[in-house]
């Protein structure tokens, strides 16, 4: 910054300094002071003015000149500190400060966004994986197509290995858009039943072909929640029971109730229960992590850790809240709670 920018900065301050000095000879002229005493007044108030301005200018130059140096170059706020050093004066501290986080800020958002791009990556490497195993079971059953009497069974084995390929499709699509989900749903009334069974309808193939019996038990309730993305996520649960299903007797429960009724903090739950192989204690505390797949994942290998980290996070984005509780050889449940207050939704 120029001095003639700087002085014409600080006019006003100037002005209202004249003003004083002009004030302080009438008031000498009227006691009757000489017209020398008058004349060294001015000079002097002029001259330690003037060097009050220089000795301002001088304080601030440099961190001005930083500022502007950094104005012209820099690309990114996030080094903007890096550049400036801390000015002396009052003002230019608090500025100082306000770079700062600005540039904290900025480092943040930056790191971020690198932290949502490997994840994105490493999930991409994990789905294109998972992918290829149900193609390659299906272009397995098509070279053993010969005409027998048991092509009908495999047509039926090639149609589940297609729907695994969906599903994974799906999964990435909602993957992807879980970032920006609230451009996406639509908040509106739904019946419960008519979500759930949805959800089963959705996935009929692979219930009857894993042997596993949907039961649906007092879901007659309205909830608030977006019908598209409530349905994806009970389709992983339903998935995750499939995958983790016992040999016989194998059931998934959807079970609704109303709480706290007539209280601030009334809700309704959705609990979906299954008789599986459950989770073991030291596991349940991270099953919505992102990658987490536990002694289960480990043992089938058939899991990515994908899923119930959709559940929680696209939960999480619609006001839902979620919970998982499990004993180990005892089944899984996931309890999913609506607030009845609609305006939860609408802030």
């Amino acid at each position: 910054m120029s001095f003639a920018k700087f002085f014409k900065d600080a006019l006003l301050p100037v002005a209202v300094w004249a003003c004083g000095v002009l004030l302080s000879c009438f008031v000498l002229t009227v006691a009757g002071a000489p017209v020398s005493i008058v004349v060294v007044a001015v000079g002097v108030s002029f001259i330690f003015g003037m060097l009050g301005i220089v000795i301002e200018y001088a304080r601030r130059r440099r961190f001005l000149r930083q500022l502007e140096r950094a104005a012209e170059e820099l690309e990114s706020p996030a080094w903007v500190q890096e550049m400036v050093q801390c000015p002396t004066y009052a003002e230019g501290e608090l500025e100082y400060e306000v770079l700062c986080r600005v540039g904290k800020a900025a480092c943040d958002e930056v790191a971020e966004g690198r932290r949502q791009t490997e994840d994105y990556r490493d999930y991409i490497e994990s789905w294109v994986h998972e992918a290829k195993l149900p193609l390659a079971a299906a272009h397995l059953i098509l070279e053993n197509l010969d005409g027998g009497a048991d092509d009908p069974t495999r047509v039926d084995d090639l149609g589940r290995e297609l729907a695994r390929v969906e599903r994974y499709i799906d999964q990435a699509l909602y993957y992807a858009r879980s970032e920006v989900v609230e451009r996406d749903y639509l908040i509106r009334r739904w019946d419960l039943k008519t979500l759930v069974t949805g959800a089963i309808k959705a996935n009929a193939r692979e219930l009857i072909a894993a042997h596993v019996a949907p039961v649906c038990e007092n879901l007659d309730f309205e909830v608030f929640t977006d019908e598209k993305w409530l349905e994806f996520i009970l389709g992983q649960l339903i998935q995750n029971s499939i995958k983790y299903a016992r040999e016989d007797g194998a059931k998934i429960v959807f079970s609704g109730a109303l709480l706290d009724e007539g209280l601030a903090s009334e809700r309704i739950e959705l609990t979906v229960a299954d008789n599986g192989c459950g989770v073991c204690a030291a596991d349940l505390p991270r099953v919505f992590e992102k990658g987490f797949t536990g002694d289960n994942g480990r043992t089938t290998k058939r899991a990515t850790g994908i899923g119930l980290y959709l559940v929680a996070r696209l939960c999480s984005k619609m006001g839902i809240d979620v919970t998982a509780a499990s004993d180990s050889g005892e089944g899984f449940v996931v309890t999913f709670a609506f607030s009845t207050n609609k305006f939860q939704y609408f802030e």
